[in-house]
């Protein structure tokens, strides 16, 4: 008796799993796609901030079409690479410090993006670049 109880919950328990649908992604229309490349394009260039040990220099990074990525006075934080995905933007960079180095890829949420600025968020902390 224990084992056909066993059974039919186990044979109930396969049929909900099978029927279960799987979440699909809404399929991308053909304004999606022309939306994500206008806001991979407006990322494309210098994006600049004010340095906050010289309020006379500005420090941030450059975004090239080719997917390479640049520091501007940064010496210390070298980007390497650059990608969006989803409504973020990942940037790779090499911190060099003290002799020694280290790759990292941070994942940015884009609250603004426009011709002029770019706002990116990191945890709590959000950054505010100007175009160069």
């Amino acid at each position: 008796m224990l084992k056909k109880i066993l059974f039919l919950l186990l044979t109930g328990f396969t049929i909900i799993s099978c029927n279960q649908t799987a979440k699909q992604e809404p399929a991308k229309t053909a304004s999606t796609e022309t939306k994500t490349k206008e806001d991979t394009k407006l990322l494309l260039g210098s994006w600049t901030q004010p340095n906050p040990i010289n309020d006379k220099e500005v420090q941030g990074f450059v975004l090239k079409q080719d997917g390479s990525a640049a520091s501007i006075n940064m010496a210390t934080m070298v980007y390497k690479k650059w990608w969006t995905a989803k409504g973020k933007l990942f940037l790779v960079a090499e911190s060099i410090g003290n002799g020694s180095s280290s790759i990292d890829t941070t994942q940015y949420e884009v609250l603004s993006n426009t011709a002029t600025v770019l706002q990116l968020k990191y945890g709590d902390y959000t950054d505010t670049y100007t175009r160069k």
